[in-house]
């Protein structure tokens, strides 16, 4: 199992997230501040999430896929991230890390990890 990495976020509810390779295999875990933003914080935590938008919502470079976790765990898509997925072709159960905001424990791979 690996670390748990934190940051220095203000106080609040910290929520695991648990970060897989596309094989399922767990390479790193980030405790975060619950209600933060999924994109935001793998950055904060310098990990390689695409974004070719700037985070925006309409490139699909930083999806994801919920491994584990409920499915409030995220925030509930949005009518641009259902439209991005669709545009560009995306696993329709794949999640823009961008325009979600982390409300529980969870498991997420990306195909570039």
């Amino acid at each position: 199992m690996s670390r748990v990495e934190t940051n220095n976020e203000a106080s609040g509810e910290k929520i695991l997230i648990q970060l897989c390779k596309k094989t399922g295999e767990p390479f790193r875990s980030l405790l975060i501040r619950k209600g933060t933003n999924l994109w935001v914080a793998l950055r904060r935590f310098g990990v390689p999430v695409g974004a070719s938008c700037s985070g925006v919502g309409v490139c699909g470079k930083c999806a994801v896929v919920v491994s584990q976790g409920t499915e409030s765990a995220l925030s509930e898509k949005t009518e641009l991230e259902e439209q991005t997925i669709t545009r560009q072709g995306l696993d329709p159960c794949a999640r823009l890390s961008c325009l979600c905001r982390v409300n529980g424990e969870l498991s997420v791979s990306a195909d570039y990890w």
